[in-house]
């Protein structure tokens, strides 16, 4: 066009990512509460036609206001040539899919092994489309030379402390390392952009790295990998990319191969030998972060040499380190799931992520004892002691499987369903080598598999004595288990003295307002365990503390559980709305 930017508009960039800024930040703390999914779907439907109303007019403003020159005739930026090279085109794309990947890594990262905080996600995201709007803008805040030259101190530095993950300093120190790499990566991807005549090829080039890169994650990396291996190895590809301080320190050389393997070499060697460096003493562990560090730092002039570096520190670090015995690790679209034997050797223990799903105890004697959030002396311990010795407990249905621990408490004439939406979930309860709950408490159990509350529609109404509802670990709150129609759902496959039992234990929400707004809606019965006065076993994994509710048709049939110790009546009403299918606000359930 004739405009004075037509040159170099590349700062609408800026505009576009503010705009994805506020959309941000907007759906969560506005829409989501104001609006259902209905009313959110009609605003959708409405905004996209205004948008290609907006579309349009900009095409036709353009098409008046376009410029009788060619468009191959606009002048180039100063040191900008009117050519694309291949090479060019594909470092656009890998220097888009980095940040790309490592926004999705790094939030899967904090959020499995290091602290499961709802709506955390919005934090990298957000980094991420503020790395967009510095770089394209015309006078950037950080400059890419400041994030080049931060990016290897940071990398190291986390390279030192990838498996102290219960700090916040190390929470803060991944955060801190994606904004430095996304800003040099989009930095550089700003530094590269060409002449406006090429911009559409530009956008798309960068367009296809960013799906890339989300693709790899989400897609590939699943298939390939059975830990969260994506975000180092992208990691040392953002190292890899970073600009030369000097240009002959870009010209590959046999030593950007050779000390890297030597590097590895050392670590394959610890690993082999059983030697664990951090459970040294104290001068060891310090000598041994010297080297490291050290090491890497002489490698990182040369990004090439660091980033191959790097790949080998973090890929060799979690084998040398990790403090109990992994006898597997599996990964699903829902996650990865680890067995572990504890460092006592007393338990198998099923993690998904950072959060324990169950554990078996090794002793022959205890094989079968119900542990973690089922022991006998827990809420759902005294849900059958108080409720089910008559008999009243026959048929059980049970959504999520864990390890299969809740099986043990089948007797005779009680029989237990149970439903897992994550097959590896399945074929690891199953596995005699770890957990046989399942084949030695009740053998006959149907475990089906696929999403609970749609499994537990196809079954025949009014079929169970007890619904026990555990999937509420971690931040991922699985909410349409939970709204009214859910629990209207429950209640329709449960008997007339039937009980609804719910784990809601959840280190950040509570969702016992939730639930009891959802219950005085529609009439029934709440109860939950109050404060203990005692605590049992000191045992690793024997006991774990939980929160349930108890939910009846009538008060009557939650009677029994006043008997039990701290069993009560929940005092919170709630939302003034109830969670539905169509609305629901985690905002209301934060602690």
């Amino acid at each position: 066009t004739r405009h004075a930017d037509a040159a170099d508009p590349y700062f609408l960039y800026v505009a576009s990512n503010f705009g994805s800024m506020l959309a941000l930040i907007g759906y969560p703390l506005v829409i989501e509460p104001a609006l259902g999914l209905a009313r959110q779907s009609l605003v959708w439907t409405c905004g996209y036609v205004v948008l290609a109303l907006l579309i349009a007019a900009c095409a036709a403003n353009a098409w008046y206001y376009r410029d009788a020159t060619s468009a191959a005739a606009q002048p180039a930026l100063p040191g900008e040539s009117s050519s694309v090279s291949w090479r060019e085109r594909a470092m656009w794309m890998l220097l888009a899919f980095a940040p790309s990947s490592l926004m999705l890594g790094v939030t899967q990262h904090i959020t499995s092994e290091i602290a499961a905080v709802p709506l955390l996600w919005l934090v990298p995201l957000a980094l991420y489309v503020m790395t967009f709007m510095n770089a394209f803008a015309r006078r950037p805040p950080l400059k890419l030379e400041w994030a080049a030259r931060l990016q290897p101190l940071l990398v190291i530095l986390l390279a030192l402390t990838w498996v102290l993950n219960i700090y916040l300093s190390v929470f803060l120190l991944h955060l801190a390392s994606f904004l430095v790499i996304a800003l040099m990566c989009h930095g550089e991807l700003a530094r590269r952009r060409p002449p406006a005549a090429h911009l559409t090829e530009f956008y798309i080039w960068i367009a296809l790295g960013g799906a890339l890169g989300g693709a790899f994650n989400a897609l590939a990396a699943p298939l390939l990998f059975d830990s969260i291996l994506e975000y180092p190895l992208v990691i040392a590809l953002a190292c890899m990319l970073r600009p030369a301080i000097r240009p002959e320190q870009s010209r590959l050389n046999w030593a950007d191969f050779a000390l890297p393997a030597a590097l590895a070499a050392s670590f394959a060697l610890l690993v082999h030998f059983g030697v664990h460096p951090l459970r040294q003493s104290g001068v060891i562990v310090v000598l041994y972060l010297e080297a490291v560090g050290i090491a890497l730092y002489l490698m990182h002039p040369r990004p090439v040499r660091f980033g191959l570096a790097v790949a080998a520190v973090l890929l060799a670090t979690p084998h040398l380190h990790i403090a109990d015995e992994v006898l597997a690790r599996h990964r699903s679209f829902f996650g990865v799931h680890t067995v572990l034997k504890d460092k006592e050797g007393g338990f198998h223990v099923l993690l998904h992520g950072i959060t324990v799903h169950g554990a078996q105890h090794l002793d022959a004697a205890r094989r079968y004892e119900p542990t973690t959030f089922y022991h006998r002396d827990g809420p759902l311990g005294q849900l059958f002691s108080a409720l089910g010795g008559d008999g009243r407990f026959r048929h059980i249905a049970m959504i999520g499987l864990g390890t299969g621990s809740a099986a043990c408490y089948r007797e005779a004439g009680r029989e237990f369903t149970f439903f897992e939406i994550d097959p590896l979930v399945v074929q690891l309860a199953r596995d005699p080598r770890w957990f046989s709950f399942l084949a030695g408490c009740a053998p006959g159990a149907q475990v089906m598999t696929g999403d609970g509350r749609l499994s537990l529609a196809g079954r025949p109404d009014r079929s169970y004595d007890l619904i026990i509802v555990d999937t509420f670990s971690s931040d991922s709150i699985p909410v349409h288990m939970i709204t009214r129609e859910a629990v209207a759902l429950y209640f329709r496959k449960l008997s007339e003295r039937g009980v609804l039992m719910l784990h809601i234990t959840n280190q950040y929400l509570d969702l016992t307002p939730i639930l009891v707004r959802i219950a005085s809606d529609m009439g029934l019965a709440t109860m939950v365990p109050g404060p203990r006065m005692s605590l049992g076993s000191e045992e690793r994994y024997t006991i774990l503390e939980s929160h349930w509710m108890a939910i009846a048709r009538n008060p009557a049939d939650l009677e029994a559980l006043a008997s039990q110790e701290g069993w009560e009546k929940p005092a919170a009403r709630g939302p003034d709305r109830p969670w539905t299918d169509d609305y629901s606000n985690i905002l209301q359930a934060l602690k």
